[in-house]
């Protein structure tokens, strides 16, 4: 398949976006529901294997059933039977994969990689639940809406390449940077494998590569049974004991000690990111097994300031030598009590209002950056998005910051909220179907759409009642920028008889005299429609007679509204025209010769069970 393709009859290929060893990914655009989506396309030599189909369409069919926030949706599965190609249809999301993230940012910090693990361990868990394991996630595999909320993509499709994810010699079903050991060993595959997988991406978020590297993917899949897991406190200084405790206890090759359900894992997720204590527990050898509360690092409180104790006095001899020494003695006294006075109210502060001593962060620059990314950002600097409005600017790419407060470079607390103006891009609509409207009513359609009506021309017409529009300027159904104007063209009735002259009465009675052209029309039974009620017929003209020129009008009605003008031309005799009429749900074909009708065809919608 190629870019510009039609897929089944309805999905028109726009760019590809992704490939890998299953299937071939494309923008697409739903002409049916007219909104863009993604279109999975299985590779064409898996295509061939008839247990692989089978089992793709067992697999999407399941998937097309999880419906979660953390799931990209499954809109339609299906078959393209004149090209042999299976595929799936998706949600499109037009950020970048978190694979394409973690090789321009990484490493993230902390909070940010468990926000990613909360979510997707919340996809898991639902799906565990529905009785499916996904069997391959890795960070392509997660997908970010604008506002940056992770999906899980692809659930079922590495199932479709083989039952357990075997590994032949030289050969690794799935991704080998993320596969777990059983999977990997050809062992039975359950929702454990999962979670070390999701371990071995917050791995890689966390240090920016994976857990193992190798020569091969087979090399790649055997590390991941025999070699221990490296500690990414070791390669990354930053990552916390409580975050590697959390990454290692998933790639634990050891099912007892790993994660048992994603609920778990999602607990231990949620405390890191809130900064609550871990429950040790499953990592640490069996002969040193016990529990622990592993503790968030907290900074020991600042010591008091150190204040010089008083000199002693000299002994009192009388009131004349002691009085100046006595006011200093006083003074000295007082100070040291007020210095005492001040340190304990500081730390007593501190203690109980620890948020009052909040550190202070540069804003980021986050003008011409998409929203998904100006989020990410901020929580980044230890901020928070306050909210965020939109509005349209065709000079701004779609989906880009315009604006922020406060400015990017100004030193603001830490925690402190961040509002943006975002692009929404220029905004389109769907230009409706008018003809056999009137003028307030064709007005009132397009206010629905965004649209205005333009300039209104009128002209005779032998089909078109008088006051109903028989043209417009821009074909139903064309996508336009709200705020475009559509001219229409009014029917003015039937043109007035005129008496003809002698010789114009004489041509006129010639022209009676000679045979009408001979009309067919007839169903395409190759044709696939948006939808099934759609049906195209071919509508052949063949001229008759002497005379040339002959004006020939062809009107179509159906369910979608009419009359609706589709030819309007002329034919010389022995001149054969044929043309392609597309109608949905009952539809009439009205054929007029020299303004009268000749030929009338009607097919309805067939039953059901019958072909097109």
């Amino acid at each position: 398949m190629a870019e510009g393709n039609m897929l089944a009859g309805r999905y028109r290929l726009e760019e590809k976006i992704g490939e890998g060893g299953l299937a071939t990914v494309f923008r697409a655009w739903d002409t049916a529901l007219e909104r863009p989506v993604a279109v999975k396309i299985l590779r064409e030599e898996l295509a061939q294997d008839p247990q692989v189909v089978a089992r793709f369409r067992r697999e999407a069919r399941a998937a097309a059933k999880l419906n979660h926030p953390n799931i990209v949706q499954i809109y339609d599965t299906g078959q393209d039977e004149s090209r042999g190609l299976f595929f799936l249809v998706m949600e499109y999301l037009p950020e970048p994969d978190l694979k394409r993230s973690i090789k321009s940012r990484a490493p993230f910090p902390g909070r940010v990689v468990a926000q990613i693990g909360i979510e997707c361990c919340q996809a898991l868990a639902y799906a565990h639940a529905e009785g499916l394991v996904h069997r391959d996630v890795k960070p392509h595999n997660i997908l970010f809406t604008r506002e940056g909320i992770a999906k899980l993509s692809d659930f079922g499709i590495a199932a479709a390449a083989g039952e357990t994810g075997a590994v032949a010699p030289g050969l690794v079903v799935g991704s080998a940077a993320y596969i777990s050991p059983e999977q990997a060993q050809g062992r039975p595959v359950g929702p454990q494998s999962d979670l070390y997988s999701l371990g071995c991406v917050l791995f890689e978020a966390l240090i920016g590569r994976p857990p193992f590297i190798g020569e091969s993917a087979a090399q790649v899949a055997a590390m991941h049974v025999h070699e221990r897991v490296p500690s990414p406190r070791e390669i990354n200084p930053a990552v916390t004991p409580a975050e590697e405790y959390v990454v290692r206890k998933a790639l634990a090759k050891d099912l007892s000690r790993r994660y048992q359900t994603a609920e778990e894992m999602l607990g231990d997720l949620r405390k890191l990111l809130s900064g609550e204590e871990l429950e040790r527990t499953g990592v640490i050898p069996r002969s040193e097994e016990r529990t622990m509360l592993l503790q968030v690092p907290v900074a020991p409180p600042s010591p008091p300031p150190q204040v010089p104790a008083p000199r002693p006095r000299p002994a009192v001899r009388s009131a004349e030598k002691t009085d100046g020494s006595l006011v200093w003695g006083t003074l000295l006294a007082v100070l040291v009590v007020l210095l005492a006075l001040v340190a304990t109210f500081w730390l007593v502060y501190v203690a109980f209002y620890p948020g009052a001593m909040a550190k202070l962060v540069q804003v980021p620059e986050l003008k011409g950056r998409s929203e998904a990314d100006a989020r990410l950002a901020i929580t980044e600097a230890g901020l928070k998005l306050a909210g965020v409005t939109y509005r349209s600017d065709p000079e701004a790419t779609a989906g880009t910051v315009l604006e922020q407060s406060p400015p990017a470079g100004e030193m603001i607390r830490a925690g402190s909220p961040i509002t943006l103006v975002v692009n929404k891009g220029v905004e389109v609509a769907s230009v409706p179907d008018l003809l056999g409207s009137d003028r307030d009513a064709a007005a009132q359609l397009l206010r629905r759409s965004g649209l205005l009506l333009g300039k209104i021309a009128e002209r005779f017409s032998p089909t078109v009642p008088t006051g109903e529009i028989l043209e417009q300027s821009i074909e139903a159904g064309t996508r336009v920028e709200k705020g475009t104007t559509i001219n229409v063209t009014l029917s003015k009735g039937p043109e007035p008889e005129v008496v003809p002259e002698e010789e114009e009465l004489t041509a006129e009675a010639t022209a009676m005299s000679e045979p009408p052209p001979v009309v067919t029309c007839k169903p395409d039974t190759t044709f696939e429609g948006a939808n099934p009620r759609q049906r195209r017929y071919l509508l052949t003209i063949t001229g008759t007679g002497q005379r040339s020129a002959q004006r020939i009008k062809v009107v179509r009605r159906d369910e979608t509204g009419g009359p609706k003008l589709v030819l309007d031309d002329t034919i010389d005799p022995a001149m054969k025209k044929t043309i392609t009429i597309v109608g949905e749900g009952n539809t009439s074909i009205v054929v007029y010769h020299e303004g009268e009708k000749l030929q009338e065809f009607t097919f309805p919608v067939p039953t059901t069970g019958e072909g097109p």
